[in-house]
């Protein structure tokens, strides 16, 4: 395996070399080496990547079309129509521009749930990140026979996912309460449990889904998962902002992953808040995640954070509701134990995962605050260099084939739309 060393990185405040090889962090000193390949990082600051805690890797080709529209509008007139008819090109070619996106703005991590789980991991796999690959289940319209191919797809790609490198993870990921039935959800806990796999989901989004949970069962939709042993899974929640106190403590109870989208949601207007402090509280994992390109419209997490905090701000009226400390962590360290990653320290020992950050950009100046800066001052173009298990991504703001993909993943959306469009 490729050795790789990173010169001269600021690191703790004062300058290190960095010597990685078999993935792995093996050397934090400042003596000289040889290496297959040698990244000079003077006056750039090396930290840990940023976590995407709930994406959809390939709808960044949904970018820009059918905005400004109700959630539900915008589902099922300009997003299901499409994802019916997707092709598994479509899929890797979204997903690897979605890589691309998120290498260049300093994550190395995403965990996504998609079609095509097999699509998505081949662009993992080419591009040199970590992912974990959540296999869809929306059943709630579909035939008995139609619920069982799909549990039998999934049982499949459990199987085959071991085909990738161990930067690829497999979840299982039945939608939410309102797409996924009741035998569908239980059948994908059991699965989960079963094969100690984790299970991925939209929770408590808006208020509808909130009201019509109570209608049809009685209890709020956590509640209802509670019910049905869904909590007792390793459990990733995205979105979980329509929560009552008893929805906080079974969150805590059971250290789910609540993933806070800001940026989705108020685009989409769901109107709740996040609530940070009463999670966090009550022992749940806050994390921070973009949601796809086609409700963000960007992949940017330095954006996220900053959003987030002044959110959590305005909502409470209070400049400590969400701290720039605290925003960071979200994004890259308290979900990362969670999908087997290593947090924000960077030490020998530690996977070769680390983002170089360019100090001398005039928005990171003067540099009182680090934290601070990262979060209210940065986006993803203060993000010089990227390195994943010890290769690097990008070198100096340059990813190998980005034109490529670029152009592919624009023909792979005029296609799609064409096709559905033209029908």
């Amino acid at each position: 395996m490729p050795t790789l060393l990173i010169k001269n990185a600021l690191l703790d405040g004062e300058r290190r070399n960095i010597y990685c090889e078999h993935g792995r962090i093996v050397a934090i000193d400042r003596q000289q080496r040889d290496a297959d390949d040698v990244l000079d990082a003077d006056g750039l600051l090396a930290h840990a990547p940023l976590i995407n805690s709930h994406t959809h890797a390939s709808m960044t080709l949904f970018r820009g079309n059918g905005d400004d529209l109700p959630l539900m509008e915008w589902l099922t007139t300009r997003v299901w129509p499409y994802e019916r008819r997707i092709s598994r090109d479509e899929v890797y070619w979204g997903a690897k521009l979605a890589i691309l996106e998120m290498i260049r703005s300093g994550c190395v991590f995403f965990n996504d749930m998609y079609w095509d789980s097999h699509a998505v991991a081949q662009a993992v796999e080419e591009m040199g990140v970590r992912a974990m690959l959540s296999s869809v289940i929306i059943d709630i319209t579909t035939s008995e026979s139609e619920r069982r191919r799909q549990m039998e797809r999934i049982e499949r790609q459990f199987d085959e996912v071991r085909q990738y490198s161990d930067r690829v993870q497999f979840a299982v990921g039945p939608h939410a309460i309102y797409t996924v039935s009741e035998e569908g959800f239980c059948w994908a806990a059991e699965f989960a449990r079963a094969h100690g796999c984790v299970l991925h989901t939209h929770l408590s989004e808006t208020e509808k889904e909130v009201k019509d949970c109570y209608d049809e069962h009685g209890c709020s939709p956590v509640e209802y998962l509670d019910r049905i042993g869904a909590l007792a899974c390793d459990l990733v929640a995205a979105h979980t902002i329509w929560l009552s106190d008893r929805d906080v403590a079974l969150l805590g109870e059971h250290a789910v992953v609540c993933a806070h989208n800001p940026v989705s949601n108020m685009k989409l207007a769901v109107n709740g808040v996040y609530p940070y402090r009463r999670l966090d509280g009550a022992g749940a994992v806050t994390a921070l995640a973009t949601d796809g390109a086609g409700s963000n419209n960007n992949l940017d997490l330095f954006e996220e954070m900053k959003i987030a905090a002044l959110l959590q701000k305005f909502h409470n009226d209070d400049p400590t509701a969400l701290t720039a400390t605290e925003a960071l962590e979200m994004a890259a360290h308290n979900p990362a134990p969670f999908f087997n990653l290593d947090g924000r320290e960077i030490a020998v020992g530690r996977r070769a995962d680390l983002i170089l950050i360019d100090l001398s950009l005039p928005e990171l100046n003067p540099v009182h605050d680090i934290d601070s800066h990262f979060v209210y001052a940065a986006n993803g173009c203060a993000v010089d260099s990227v390195v994943c298990d010890g290769k690097l991504l990008m070198k100096h703001r340059q990813v190998e084939g980005e034109e490529e993909i670029v152009a592919k993943a624009n023909e792979a959306a005029r296609v799609m739309f064409s096709r559905v469009d033209g029908a």
